[in-house]
Formats: structure tokens, C-alpha cells, sequence
């Protein structure tokens, strides 16, 4: 026996050595399921030109080979009339769909058409045969199964027909024609159209979905794609021959999250300035995919947040919510990053609400004045009493004030103003925390500053991202808390404290904002041509009260 070529699960039946009327002929009888491709012939035969056996044999293979390769050819012959068949029966049941719905612009049927535009019609079309299909009421459904099987006379099914169609907004076409799109042709029709479109344009191949209506074998009649059965047998004459679509193209494997990782790590490595930033989107996208395992991209919803943060929880209850929403924020970016390469549309892990999930954060409260005191009546080294004093004074961040330069003083600019600026210099790329805390920040007058010299104030230990708030916190905070035992209160408290001494002061929100850097509500433009002047801000902070500094300086 020999193997098929179209079908390796399948073998041709062996050739046989047959003499007749003097001469040896090679035949081997045509598969039961072939019979239709050779109208008929039970048998197909070649003649070996000879009457010597011996010779006959020795041509018996190369003569069975091209029966066999007959086979492949009329098989292969037929696969390609039913693709033009089955795929124009797909594009008629699609047209013939959007037609009774009047969609208007349908597009071309190619992968050549804008892939989105083709997957927003499929999906218009599947909708179209929902809302059809789901108007048919459990006895219509049965009334029509008994005319399809029935066998009735012409004359009662057209009455009945009738009847159904007054029952309906929807005629019995009209059902005819959803029935047909919901078939498998139609589906696999789809598949291959988007897989192929999304291969053609750079497009990260679409989920393939599997059939899920009804599984109705198909014939070919006279040319036409009809329903196989019996009864459709008994009212023709005509050759019935089978008629499928199997999908075409085999999809490759899907995008998963782990198959996107790779290329998601290269571009955090090329475009994410800060070290610590860096890894921490590392960190958290490897994470989220330790936790829920390889997903699918196209697959990742909202829902897969709350699940990861559940998990999370069940793991680690105390987890506070900023951390938790650091967690998403690390997922969030590469799915943003997916957004940006087309592989999904939109991003699941936007807008999520995450308030509920983690430990609140405990609110930062504001030194009392007598705390004041009490802090600088301590016996701090003069780098640190130095630091404490600009931050209370300035409500500037521990890492601005800790990454000052000399070069960044002006006392020139105003006469009788002092300042600085966190905005970059020719010689240095200021770190700080968003483009708002680009600033100028005015220096109270009662402010002692050490004599002018170069490079920075303080030596406090940077990291690897130019930040040195690690390094103040644990030089100061230890201090700070044996002084002030108070949870709530920190080195973030200098920062709300002058907040509080400028509302006390009555100077307004948006000039002690403009101090702080603190986000404005004026538009993006608007905040692009610059902020406050230096004397506004400056007049504004002469009016604090920070007599505990003068005192500790003068003792």
C-alpha cells in the first residue's frame, strides 16, 4: 500500500498485476471516498506494454506511483474547487447579512483591507446574526427543524413559511440568511481572512476563537452549498458531494506575556533614565507574571488586576496600597508598552480602582511650633541642623535640598533676594520628581547659609539614580524620632509644616505652590511659559515666623 500525499493518515490500496487480452496492465481500485472524482471507474489501470511478466513486474511501481499521483492531482483539484466554492458561499452569507442590516461601506473581503477595519465588520456581522437568531422563539425553532425534515408537499411549506414570517419582524430569509453565517465555512472563513490580513501588515496575529455553533454537514448540489440531509437527498437527482472548510492558515503561537517580556525589558533598558526605576519595572513585570502565570496579551482584562492583587494579599496581608499600586503601575507599563507595538488595542489595566486594595497609607501631619523648638534646640551637626533649616524653610523634598550646588545660588539677579534653582545648569542635569518641581526657590531672610563656595552642600551618599533622600533619612530620621515620638511624623513633615506657617502667614495657595512645586492647575501650555516671579514668592515667605531657627542660631 502507499501513503497519500494530501492525507498521511491514509494509505492507497496496493497495486495489483492483471493480464488481459495479452498484455499485463498495473491496477489499483479507486477508494470508496475518491469514487466521486472518477465517474464510473471502480478501477484505475496502466499498461505495462508487455506480455512478459518478469518485465511487467519491474514496471509495476513506476505505473502504480502514477495512478497514485492521479489521486493526489484529482484531490488536489478538488480542495481548490471547494476553497473558490466554500469561500465564495462565506463571503455571500457575509454580504448577504450586512445587505439586511443596510451596513453601509462594506469593505473588500481581502487581506490587503485595513485589518481593523475588517474586525470591526466581523464584529457588526456576528451581532447582526445574534439579534436575528435570538428573536426565534423555541416553537419557530421547532416548526422550521419539522420543514427542513418533514418532507411536506411545496404548497404546505410555503404556507406555513408564511405563517412563521408573521411572527417575526425578521422573514424567514432573512433567518436564512444568519443561519448560513453562522456556519463553520463562514467561521474558518474569518479566521483565515484576519490571520492572513494581520500577517500582511505587521499585526500580531488575532485569538483564534473555536466554532461553537451548530455542527451541520454541508453538500455541494448542483454547484450550491446546502444543508446534507436526508431529505434534501430524496427531492434531487443530482450528484451530493460532501463539502467542508477546515481552517487554511495555522495560526502560530499566541502573544503571551512572556514571549512580549523580552522586547518590553530592552526598551525599559534603553529609555528609563533612572536606575531605580528601572529596576523596579523589572522587578514588577516579571512579578505579575510569577504570580498569574503566562497569559495570553490579548486575553489580559481589568479583572486579572484584582485577581493579581488578591493573590498578592493572600500572600502578604500588610502590603500597603502604594505598593500595591506600584505593583499594577509595573504591569500597567508593559501593557502600555503593547498599546504602543498594536498588539492590543487598548490598555485593561487603565483606570482601575485600587482604593480599597492594601494597607492605607498613614497621614504625614505637620510639626507643632513647640516641636519646632524642641528639633532645633537639638545639637545637630551643621550639615544636618543646615538641611533641616532649608526644608522647613522652603518646603523643598530631602533629595532637592540634599542634592544642592553652589552653582545653583543666585544673589545677584534681585537685589537683596537669595534663591535657588532645581532647573538644570549647563554643568548639571538637576534630579527631581516631575517637570512641575522645576523651580525657582526663594531663601527666606533670616536663613543662615554657610560661606559661598563650589559644588555641593551636603555630602550626604547618593544613589545610583543622583537621589539622596536614602542616605538623609537614615542619618536623621533615628534623631528626629527620639526627639518627636510621634508615628505620623517624619522628614515629610517639614514639607507640610511650611505649608501650614504660609496658610498661617495668609500667603496664597498658588504662591507657596509655586515654592514647593507643587502641581498647578493650569494647563500643560499655560505651565510651559514659566512660573512665578522670584520677588513675589520671596516677599511671600519674609512673612514666616521662624524665630526657633534664630534662636538656636544665636545660642
Amino acid at each position: 500500500m502507499f501513503r497519500n500525499a494530501n492525507n498521511n493518515s491514509y494509505t492507497y490500496p496496493v497495486a495489483r498485476l492483471n493480464h488481459i487480452k495479452g498484455k499485463w496492465y498495473v491496477i489499483v481500485s479507486v477508494p470508496a471516498h475518491l469514487r466521486h472524482l472518477f465517474k464510473n471507474q471502480r478501477d484505475l489501470r496502466r499498461s505495462t506494454g508487455t506480455h512478459d511478466e518478469s518485465f511487467a513486474k519491474r514496471k509495476q511501481h513506476a505505473l502504480a506511483q502514477e495512478i497514485y499521483d492521479l489521486f493526489d492531482q484529482r484531490q488536489r483539484e478538488e480542495k481548490v474547487k471547494h476553497f473558490k466554492v466554500t469561500d465564495a458561499f462565506a463571503a455571500d452569507a457575509i454580504f448577504s447579512l450586512a445587505t439586511v442590516f443596510k451596513h453601509r461601506n462594506i469593505p473588500d473581503l481581502r487581506s490587503s483591507t485595513d485589518y481593523h477595519i475588517l474586525s470591526a465588520f466581523k464584529q457588526s456581522c456576528d451581532t447582526y446574526a445574534g439579534i436575528i437568531l435570538n428573536q426565534a422563539v423555541p416553537e419557530e425553532l421547532s416548526e422550521l427543524t419539522e420543514l427542513i425534515v418533514g418532507g411536506l408537499p411545496p404548497e404546505e411549506i410555503r404556507e406555513r413559511i408564511s405563517a412563521l414570517n408573521s411572527k417575526s419582524q425578521y422573514s424567514m430569509a432573512d433567518k436564512g440568511v444568519a443561519g448560513r453565517y453562522m456556519t463553520e465555512p463562514v467561521h474558518t472563513f474569518w479566521q483565515d481572512l484576519l490571520i492572513s490580513a494581520a500577517l500582511e501588515q505587521g499585526l500580531p496575529e488575532p485569538r483564534v476563537e473555536l466554532f461553537t455553533g451548530p455542527k451541520t454537514d454541508l453538500a455541494l448540489i448542483k454547484g450550491q452549498i446546502q444543508i446534507d440531509h436526508p431529505s434534501l437527498r430524496r427531492l434531487t437527482n443530482d450528484p451530493v458531494e460532501l463539502i467542508s472548510r477546515p481552517a487554511r492558515i495555522v495560526p502560530t503561537e499566541a502573544l503571551t506575556y512572556s514571549s512580549v517580556m523580552p522586547e518590553y525589558l530592552e526598551r525599559v533598558e534603553r529609555d528609563t533614565p533612572l536606575e531605580d526605576t528601572k529596576r523596579k519595572k523589572k522587578r514588577w513585570a516579571k512579578q505579575f507574571l510569577d504570580v498569574m502565570g503566562d497569559l495570553e496579551i490579548a486575553a489580559i482584562k481589568p479583572k486579572h488586576a484584582y485577581d493579581y492583587l488578591d493573590r498578592i494579599l493572600a500572600e502578604n496581608p500588610d502590603r500597603s496600597n502604594k505598593t500595591l499600586r506600584d505593583y499594577i503601575w509595573g504591569v500597567q507599563d508593559l501593557l502600555k508598552y503593547c498599546v504602543q507595538r498594536d498588539y492590543i488595542q487598548s490598555n485593561p489595566f487603565r483606570d482601575l480602582d485600587l482604593k480599597p486594595y492594601g494597607e492605607q497609607p498613614d497621614e504625614t501631619y505637620p510639626f507643632e511650633k513647640s516641636e519646632l523648638k524642641a528639633i532645633f534646640a537639638h545639637d545637630w551637626n551643621p550639615q544636618d541642623r543646615l538641611l533641616l533649616s532649608i526644608l522647613v524653610t522652603t518646603g523643598m523634598r530631602p533629595s532637592e535640598a540634599g542634592n544642592l550646588t553652589w552653582e545653583r545660588f543666585n544673589d545677584t539677579e534681585h537685589e537683596g533676594i537669595r534663591y535657588f534653582t532645581t532647573l538644570d545648569t549647563a554643568d548639571e542635569k538637576v534630579r527631581v520628581k516631575n517637570s512641575g518641581s522645576k523651580r525657582l526657590v526663594p531663601i527666606h531672610p533670616d536663613l543662615q547659609l554657610p560661606e559661598r563656595s563650589t559644588g555641593r552642600l551636603f555630602d550626604y551618599e547618593k544613589n545610583e539614580d543622583g537621589l539622596s533622600a536614602t542616605e538623609i533619612g537614615h542619618q536623621i530620621l533615628p534623631v528626629l524620632h527620639s526627639i518627636v515620638p510621634h508615628p505620623n511624623k517624619s522628614i515629610r513633615s517639614f514639607r507640610k509644616t511650611f505649608k501650614v506657617m504660609c496658610r498661617d502667614a495668609g500667603v496664597g495657595e498658588e504662591v507657596h505652590d509655586a515654592i514647593t512645586g507643587h502641581r498647578q492647575s493650569a494647563s500643560a501650555s499655560r505651565a510651559n511659559y514659566g512660573g512665578m516671579g522670584v520677588p513675589v514668592m520671596f516677599e511671600a515667605i519674609s512673612k514666616l515666623d521662624v524665630s526657633f531657627l534664630k534662636k538656636e542660631n544665636s545660642s
